[in-house]
């Protein structure tokens, strides 16, 4: 597979967890693009990386360098409008989630998605976990009659500090359902069917001194075939607990999961992981799959193979949390 010159556009946190997996993929990052372009020289030296341009324009760069590919890391709002921008000009996109923050955004970059010639992949990494794949396996073979996502983390005001755009609604978004739940959302959906009605529920129970969105939701998602699942999610708790999604199959065996867990029926299942956790960087909670997913990204594009998470596959969780914060408690149609 030949290399690809791949640029990253926003050098914070999760930006560590890209390069690895860039690095890790046999590709080269040629330049970073970060409005505080002391952030991007310190992602060079942490990285030991050689030959790469900086900027402080995206614009200027995909223009300038031309790269093979972007990846977009930047605070949620500026997403779509950077993908599109990208895609327009042939270079292939891969985004942080989410896609989009609002129908409109999410409508401009689908139609740039369908009209370009580059491939656009969404990193919703979880799908990537061994144990969530083990699990998609199970829960085609044996079918599901009911799912469960609960989020249940601790986020404080020093938290929401460390980012200007963090806990306002223009910039992120809206809050715990399109930041820290959508993950569990993204695979509750993919394992139990799109819903096609949901009724929600969002309240600031315990931050309204330090953001504008919610810190607590609820959900109940119906799908065509009758079937029910549930969301429940929160940044109000006093300690992250391991998000966990529940089934039941068609079978009536009793499924808990996590990153790091799969119990059947209350026991524990045994599942192979041959990541290389010594280098594996960033939050536990972000999930291990960048570098898988980052690989096969690649490959995709290499092999003229569509990506598993393309935008089309990606936006159905934002319609989904789009729909949720449309709802106010009633009874709604998912959003289209």
């Amino acid at each position: 597979m030949s290399t690809f010159r791949i640029a990253i556009i926003g050098c914070g946190a999760i930006c560590g967890n890209h390069i690895n997996g860039i690095l890790a993929a046999g590709h080269k990052v040629s330049a970073l693009c970060d409005i505080l372009p002391e952030r991007a020289h310190e992602k060079i030296e942490k990285f030991e990386l050689s030959d790469v341009s900086v900027y402080t324009d995206y614009v200027e760069l995909l223009d300038k360098e031309k790269p093979d590919a972007i990846h977009i890391c930047t605070p949620h709002y500026l997403h779509a409008q950077m993908a599109i921008a990208a895609l327009e000009r042939g270079i292939h996109v891969l985004c942080e989630k989410p896609l989009a923050t609002t129908m409109e955004q999410l409508h401009a970059v689908l139609a740039a998605e369908e009209a370009s010639t580059a491939q656009l992949g969404v990193c919703q990494q979880n799908r990537y976990e061994p144990r969530m794949l083990w699990l998609m396996d199970y829960i085609k073979e044996h079918g599901v009659k009911s799912g469960l996502g609960i989020v249940s983390w601790k986020r404080d005001a020093k938290y929401y500090a460390s980012g200007p755009w963090r806990g306002k609604i223009l910039e992120e978004g809206g809050g715990v359902m399109i930041n820290q739940a959508l993950h569990t959302l993204d695979l509750l959906q993919h394992l139990c069917g799109m819903p096609t009605h949901v009724t929600a529920h969002t309240s600031n129970d315990y931050h309204k001194d330090c953001i504008e969105v919610e810190d607590t939701a609820t959900a109940h998602f119906e799908l065509p075939d009758g079937m029910m699942c549930h969301f429940y999610g929160t940044t109000a708790a006093t300690a992250d607990l391991p998000v966990q999604l529940q089934f039941v199959t068609m079978d009536k065996v009793r499924v808990i999961a996590g990153n790091d867990f799969v119990l059947l029926n209350g026991k524990p299942v045994e599942i192979e992981d041959t990541r290389d956790h010594a280098n594996l960087v960033g939050k536990t909670v972000w999930g291990t799959g960048h570098a898988i997913l980052i690989k096969d990204f690649y490959t995709c594009i290499a092999e003229g193979r569509p990506f598993r998470v393309s935008g089309k596959e990606a936006a159905k969780v934002v319609r989904l949390i789009l729909s949720m914060y449309q709802s106010n408690g009633q009874r709604i149609e998912i959003l289209s």
